[in-house]
């Protein structure tokens, strides 16, 4: 497994709108993005850490780390619980969390899944993740 940092390149940019494009689950957008928004999304770089992340020389998705601790996770659907427990393996080997701040930061990283995504639910709790919260959003009117 290794997790190559975005710097961002043009090829990172494009590899990372064709993951955006064959996304099956969002948490942050509706709709799919310009190529032109994203790449100026990524050449803003909003995470503390971003890499794509490959095995061999295949390409299975994203990671990022953001300032409040957590992770994000963006790979095929297809992605093994081994691969999973790698790439978490190796974030965690990489980076420290920031330490926690009282009702601003929790002291270990977490992941915010898709209430959608079942499978990548089940993965994570069979590698011994626990689940802790669920988010609701107020629809505006």
């Amino acid at each position: 497994m290794k997790l190559d940092s975005v710097i961002p390149t043009p090829t990172q940019i494009e590899i990372l709108y064709s993951q955006l494009k064959n996304r099956a689950f969002n948490i942050s957008h509706g709709l799919l993005p310009s190529y032109e928004t994203h790449e100026k999304f990524v050449i803003n770089h909003p995470y503390r850490k971003w890499f794509i992340v490959k095995e061999s020389e295949k390409i299975l998705g994203n990671v990022y780390v953001k300032y409040d601790n957590s992770v994000g996770l963006r790979c095929d659907l297809s992605i093994t619980v081994h691969q999973i427990d790698e790439i978490l393996k190796t974030v965690a080997a990489t980076i420290t969390p920031l330490p926690a701040q009282p009702s601003v930061r929790f002291g270990g990283f977490f992941l915010n899944v898709s209430s959608e995504n079942f499978d990548l639910q089940k993965k994570l709790l069979s590698l011994g993740l626990v689940e802790t919260e669920r988010t609701y959003v107020i629809k505006k009117t």
